[in-house]
């Protein structure tokens, strides 16, 4: 028959005990867990010292972006001048470039008007010149048809010129 008497039952869980704790190292051993543990204890600890130098760098930059940002006032104010005196440059380019167009146009508007002026002072002069010669013609008819004498003297007086001519 059985006994469970409490001395049974330690001897019992003991052996149990030792079993378990004979199976575990025998398991660890084959699996090499001593070793994968210093593996993830080893990765643990570098990720901790990158963590550390990526905190350290980042400490780093930001000081960097916050001198930088002291600074901010200062370079935007030299671009701003910097961008005022080249605005005033082309300003200065553009007028003088625009002054050398109006005196250029006022200088081609002279000379056209000028022509201008030519072309009716000749246009005046050979109206008035057709209109003389039309009035004179006029008045020489009216002359000749009132005296035919006139009219053989001038004549007689053209072919007197003739005959004085050398040819």
């Amino acid at each position: 028959m059985l006994d469970f008497s409490f001395a049974n039952i330690l001897h019992s869980n003991v052996i149990n005990f030792a079993i378990m704790i004979a199976l575990f190292a025998f398991i660890a051993y084959k699996l090499d867990v001593m070793q994968k543990i210093e593996d993830m204890r080893a990765s643990i600890q570098k990720n901790v010292e990158d963590s550390d130098n990526l905190k350290a760098e980042a400490i780093k930059e930001f000081e960097s972006v916050s001198e930088s940002l002291g600074n901010v006032e200062a370079e935007t104010e030299a671009i701003v001048k910097k961008a005022e005196d080249t605005v005033k440059t082309i300003e200065q380019k553009a007028k003088e470039e625009m002054d050398k167009s109006v005196a250029l146009i006022k200088q081609n508007a002279q000379k056209q008007v000028a022509s201008e002026e030519n072309q009716v002072q000749g246009e005046l002069l050979r109206n008035v010149s057709s209109s003389s010669i039309e009035v004179a013609q006029r008045q020489i008819k009216t002359a000749l048809d009132k005296d035919k004498e006139l009219h053989r003297k001038y004549i007689e007086d053209f072919i007197n010129s003739i005959d004085k001519i050398d040819v």
